[in-house]
């Protein structure tokens, strides 16, 4: 008896694994991957055939029939099933919810991609069937004659009228046709048909080993390690263009689209309507249609953020991650996955090559390009040999000691001025958005807490309230203490918005745009800011790590770091990495023209080597000391790591729970290898009314713990994040 394996097409853990239903005959030969209607108690789900089984005998109980068959053809592809099946068994989450990644709410409510009506002209079109009087017709016959078909929008919009559209519509030689409808880009287009992208020596060199891969469509994955401004989007541009020519799909993921608009930018003006731009400002239609453009191969290259990766191709030829070392690659709502790791594998199983590049890569990556496992290519130098910027730490508790308790160093004012004095421009970080950043009681010392997080309030001069970042509770400023009654409330800490401020104070001729969370949540404000600071309607640009991320502006001289220290106090295993990162990935946005950079890093740690090898731009002498500290320490790459958080609104059905868990992992870990710590209470005890403790699980090989968990109560049980190599 051949009995279809079907998994429930919507989050729901209890329901994780496989339900069995017979297949009507009637249904024909119905392929894995395709979606069908099952009957659920007694309601009707959709479902995803993942495959059949072969029962040689009879079932103990009777299995019920698939109602409906929704899709002609799978929607899902082989490779998609298996990748979705390593993003299970990896990240453990459900297979469900692994598949619904590769579509755009493909639900119930089936999304037939939106066409428009089309005039498309045969041999038998002639513009003498319309008689010298009819002008109008005839200028459209001509038109159509010229371009072979135009969509009946697109005639509206040229100033025909709807009359003389039907009545050219009717002529002989004229098909009236349905066909898909584009999405265009919000981006000029600029294409050429012959794509001339000139390489320098070096980049060539860098270059010619992608070439072999990609001509003799061999996998390999190519760690791109080049500093900042030395031309790897050149070479992105280069190997994509290799790809289209070969009639394949190119996936080119960025950190996040809005800020990286430049690469996107240079994408689009080269290849025109070859590439699909995906990012948060789509409609849901516009994203099915992007989505069906590219299963029907109407565009070659699909640019966005990490969603991208699961672009429904079925002949992927390059995958790029830009800036992959950027923790914005790892999804961390609902379901948590690296998008690099997804890069890679479908990459091998498409058999092409896969290029991560950065100028500071993830410290695992080059760690495996040292091994071997991934092919090392370098780009030392700045094109045409720029200089790196000149880097200046500031030890802060030397101005204290000095008397200056602004925000700003001397040699930051001076850097400020000198920057301003020449009509050049600045970025400058800090890494916390708000006015201030905790609000507390001068008498006793409370400070104001979230009353659903274990957080600080922020102050937020915006609405003049404090509002928490974690749950965006928002409440008015206290005129007295909530615990001693005392008047005397007093705000500490500096956020971008109270350095905005300062800054407008303290140099009142500058032109100064603020860039953090609360302006990007209108994306398009953002995108604006970024577009008027490239054409130098600003001079200084503040924000948090967003200014960070792959700006070139070409007049920026000037960075300054505020607080190089807030990535730092991070209590996380990566903390060191992130603001080697940071500090030296926001360094190299000075200097990129024609102008010598100078940057100005403030900061109260300045013997950490995070933050001394970020001066010199020394990758690789970071990268050694950190190596070392990871293998003393047991951290990846030399072990895999699992870190569980338990949720619940009592704290004793919580400890109980998470007790349980943990004891059930010793009695099952098998390997004595794997150590198991805690349950210990999470960086944040309590989240929006919801009390946290913590597990954390490493060892040299997870992968029959995972097993075990994923087919245990511990998968099921409500309240519980499973996050796999956390960063």
């Amino acid at each position: 008896m051949r009995v279809a394996q079907v998994i429930i097409n919507r989050p729901a853990k209890q329901l994780h694994k496989p339900l069995s239903y017979l297949m009507p005959e009637k249904f024909g030969n119905v392929l894995p991957g395709t979606r069908v209607l099952i009957p659920l108690g007694n309601s009707r789900e959709e479902g995803i055939l993942i495959g059949y089984e072969e029962l040689i005998e009879p079932p103990e109980f009777k299995l019920r029939n698939i109602v409906q068959v929704l899709d002609n053809e799978p929607w899902f592809t082989p490779e998609m099933m298996d990748t979705a099946r390593r993003l299970n068994e990896y990240y453990l989450f459900s297979y469900g919810d692994a598949l619904r990644l590769f579509t755009v709410n493909k639900t119930l409510k089936s999304y037939e991609a939106p066409k428009e009506e089309w005039l498309v002209v045969t041999p038998a079109f002639s513009v003498e069937q319309f008689s010298e009087r009819k002008k109008k017709q005839r200028e459209l016959a001509k038109y159509l004659l010229e371009v072979g078909g135009a969509s009946k929008a697109l005639l509206l919009a040229k100033g025909f009228s709807r009359m003389v559209i039907k009545q050219v519509s009717e002529a002989k030689g004229i098909t009236n046709e349905s066909r898909f409808k584009a999405t265009k880009t919000t981006f000029d287009e600029l294409f050429t048909e012959e794509v001339n992208i000139p390489l320098t020596d070096a980049q060539q060199a860098v270059y010619k080993p992608i070439q072999e891969a990609m001509n003799s469509h061999q996998h390999k994955t190519f760690l791109l390690h080049g500093v900042t401004g030395s031309g790897k989007t050149q070479l992105y541009l280069k190997a994509t263009a290799r790809c289209i020519s070969q009639d394949k799909t190119a996936i080119i993921l960025v950190p996040e689209i809005i800020l990286t608009d430049q690469i996107v930018r240079r994408f689009v003006e080269t290849f025109g309507d070859e590439v699909v731009v995906f990012h948060s400002k789509l409609t849901v239609q516009q994203r099915n249609n992007n989505w069906e453009r590219l299963r029907r191969k109407d565009s070659h290259i699909i640019i966005g953020a990490r969603s991208a990766v699961f672009a429904p191709a079925e002949d992927i030829g390059l995958i790029v991650v830009d800036e992959e070392h950027d923790t914005s690659y790892k999804q961390e709502d609902m379901v948590r996955y690296h998008a690099r790791n997804v890069a890679l594998w479908r990459g091998e199983a498409h058999g092409c090559p896969v290029i991560l590049g950065s100028a500071t890569p993830a410290v695992t990556s080059y760690y495996k390009a040292k091994q071997g496992e991934y092919h090392l290519l370098e780009l030392p130098h700045r094109i045409f040999e720029q200089p790196m910027p000149k880097v200046t730490i500031v030890d802060m508790k030397e101005e204290i000691l000095h008397g200056n308790y602004s925000v700003f160093s001397d040699a930051m004012s001076s850097l400020i001025q000198k920057t301003l004095n020449e009509h050049n421009q600045m970025i400058i970080l800090l890494n916390r958005r708000g006015y201030n950043t905790f609000v507390m009681c001068r008498d006793c010392g409370e400070t104001i807490m979230c009353p659903h997080c274990d957080v600080a309030m922020v102050y937020h001069q915006a609405g003049e309230e404090l509002r928490c970042h974690y749950c965006e509770h928002h409440e008015p400023i206290p005129t007295v203490c909530p615990k001693c009654h005392s008047k005397r409330i007093k705000f500490f800490g500096s956020g971008t918005q109270k350095v905005e401020e300062e800054l407008r104070q303290h140099f009142k001729s500058a032109r100064i745009a603020r860039l953090d969370q609360d302006v990007t949540k209108n994306k398009q404000l953002a995108e604006d800011i970024l577009h008027d600071f490239g054409a130098h309607k600003y001079d200084i640009l503040l924000g948090t790590q967003m200014v960070s991320k792959g700006h070139d502006f070409k007049d920026v001289t000037a960075v300054g770091i505020l607080t190089a220290d807030s990535v730092l106090n991070i209590p996380v295993y990566t903390a060191s990495e992130r603001t080697f990162d940071l500090l030296t990935q926001t360094s190299g946005r000075a200097g990129r023209g024609d102008k010598t950079g100078s940057v100005v890093i403030q900061t109260y740690n300045p013997l950490n080597y995070a933050i001394i090898k970020s001066k010199a731009h020394d990758y690789v002498g970071f990268y050694n000391e950190e190596i070392q500290n990871r293998k003393a320490l047991g951290y990846p790459p030399f072990r895999e790591m699992i870190h569980m958080v338990v949720r619940h609104q009592n704290m004793d059905t919580l400890e109980t729970i998470a007790n349980r868990i943990v004891s059930d992992l010793e009695t099952h870990k098998g390997d004595s290898d794997i150590l198991i710590n805690g349950p210990y209470e999470a960086s944040i005890k309590k989240v929006r009314d919801m009390y946290r403790l913590a597990i954390m699980i490493r060892g040299t090989d997870l992968s029959n713990l995972k097993e075990y968990i994923y087919n245990s109560w511990i998968f099921t049980q409500e309240g519980l994040l499973i996050d796999v190599d956390p960063v």
